[in-house]
């Protein structure tokens, strides 16, 4: 009866994966029926140290979100910060009582993979449709692009860059859970539609991920075998720097015209000026009354009118959350990165490592989309340490004895 209950629990998470890139509506829901599945017939394998040991720096954040609410005077937004990170809690609790194994963590990965697959299907074809009925470029751009599935484009970007590395990786290791074509497919159609969003801290992040495989190719000769990924990585970099060079329209993007990105440094010293306790900040409800107050004073109506968040995770928690959040934030992605690093996982370090990009120009964890991302990729990563640790321990144990 036991094994019956876990066999559904495990479909249940495959299918609350492959929702997280299709609605956010659904998704949110089918995470609280397995929260509370887990926790009226998981716990028998769930116990507070194996929780602690997973995620305790997840636990750290929390703490320090819930110590915010004690000094911030809009307590309804702070509960709804609450609300929203609420995977930071329910995920960690769920992963840990279900002790996945490689092949379940693999089917994870492709279950995101495929839910991602048929949303950017779903996008297309809206696309299409509206396209034709009056002619708009437009369709295929952007919000536009990502309007049938409720999805904000840069999100979705991140979703997309993530899943081609996954992909990539899959080739470039032969664990391939579909045939090699199909694979080959499915990352030349996610690019397409990764440049669709136009999104640039998602092709930076890609950057990143590309530029390993070309380095593993140039200087680990055991990997040779594998010079066409690299090619087709090189191949992918050279397109992905002509799109962003110039935008659809032919500007360049590095132009006023095309980048915002010169009101990003408007908004980062904004919020680090208007941050009245560097140690604590202004507490986790009230960063964006706060802030909208320093706007009005510097004259910044049109970010007033728009409630402008700091964009960047970063300054957006040291605003919020004073030092301790910064710390926190931080503590949270450098632990899985060094976990990686210390059992050679290079998969961990490139999926973890652009959300150090995403932070610098977004407030990833200001939104559901990225807030189950993020705790997602994290916990996944963890359990991949706790899987990799025994084996590397064994091989160690094996080259002593010989």
């Amino acid at each position: 009866m036991l094994k019956i209950r876990d066999t559904y629990r495990y479909w249940i998470i495959y299918f609350f994966v492959f929702t997280i890139p299709l609605s956010q509506y659904f998704s949110v829901r089918i995470l609280l029926i397995l929260f509370v599945l887990t926790l009226s017939l998981g716990l028998n394998r769930f116990t507070l140290s194996n929780l602690f040991k997973n995620s305790w720096d997840i636990l750290i954040y929390m703490s320090v979100l819930i110590l915010g609410l004690l000094y911030t005077s809009d307590l309804t937004q702070g509960l709804r910060v609450l609300e929203t990170n609420f995977s930071f809690l329910a995920i960690p609790i769920i992963v840990s009582s279900l002790q996945l194994n490689s092949k379940q963590l693999n089917n994870l990965w492709l279950a995101f993979i495929l839910g991602l697959l048929t949303a950017s299907a779903i996008c297309l074809s809206f696309a299409l449709f509206s396209f034709f009925h009056d002619h708009e470029l437009g369709h295929f751009l952007y919000y536009d692009l990502t309007t049938p599935i409720g999805f904000q484009p840069t999100y979705f970007a991140y979703y997309l860059s993530f899943a081609i590395c996954l992909l990539l990786y899959s080739l470039f290791s032969n664990q391939l859970a579909i045939s090699r074509q199909v694979t080959i497919v499915g990352i030349f159609f996610m690019f397409l539609m990764l440049m669709l969003t136009a999104s640039r801290t998602a092709y930076i992040g890609l950057l990143f991920v590309l530029s390993f495989f070309i380095l593993k190719f140039l200087f680990n000769e055991t990997e040779r075998s594998n010079r066409w990924i690299a090619l087709f990585s090189v191949f992918l970099l050279l397109v992905m720097l002509f799109v962003n060079y110039f935008d659809l329209n032919g500007s360049l993007m590095g132009s006023s015209e095309g980048t915002d990105y010169w009101e990003r440094f408007i908004l980062w010293e904004a919020a680090i000026r208007a941050n009245p306790n560097p140690l604590f900040g202004v507490g986790t409800g009230d960063y964006k009354a706060i802030l909208n107050q320093y706007y009005q004073a510097q004259g910044m109506t049109l970010f007033a009118d728009e409630s402008y968040n700091a964009h960047n995770e970063f300054i957006q928690l040291y605003f919020s959350n004073g030092i301790f959040g910064l710390l926190a934030l931080c503590i949270l992605i450098c632990r899985p990165l060094y976990l990686s690093f210390k059992v050679q996982n290079s998969l961990g370090i490139l999926i973890i490592f652009p959300f150090i990009i995403y932070g610098i120009t977004e407030v990833f964890l200001g939104r559901f989309q990225g807030v189950v991302f993020f705790v997602f990729c994290h916990q996944l990563v963890i359990t991949q340490y706790y899987l990799i640790k025994p084996k590397l321990f064994l091989g160690e144990e094996s080259t002593l004895s010989t």
